[in-house]
């Protein structure tokens, strides 16, 4: 049991690190291409910035659900190799639900009442 509620921890804080990364993508970016530019070269991004406007004051870069959901189809396919995908897939499944739900909620906001 103690097993189970310390990978589901860890999967959360993966998944939430990555939405967060993905979700200041923009800046990650706009720091490679200064760097390139001090130093006479292009920057390689192979990654675009994918927005969405979201309010006529927020926009969100879907980025890191893209990052985060790689993650996750990768931890059930490593569950599933392993035959160990009944047991586990849905403490896997919970934390990616918790992740992205807390990660909006902190992007965006709660609706307004």
């Amino acid at each position: 049991m103690v097993k189970r509620i310390i990978l589901f921890l860890l999967q959360f804080l993966a998944f939430g690190g990555l939405l967060e990364i993905g979700g200041n993508w923009d800046v990650v970016r706009l720091a490679q291409q200064v760097r390139a530019m001090q130093s006479g070269t292009t920057a390689f991004n192979p990654i675009p910035v994918i927005k969405t406007q979201v309010s006529a004051t927020r926009i969100l870069i879907a980025d890191g659900l893209i990052f985060a959901g790689v993650l996750f189809l990768l931890i059930l396919l490593f569950e599933a190799l392993r035959r160990r995908l009944r047991p586990w897939a849905s403490i896997t499944t919970l934390a990616f639900v918790f992740a992205v739900a807390v990660s909006l909620f902190l992007k965006i906001g709660l609706p307004p009442a």
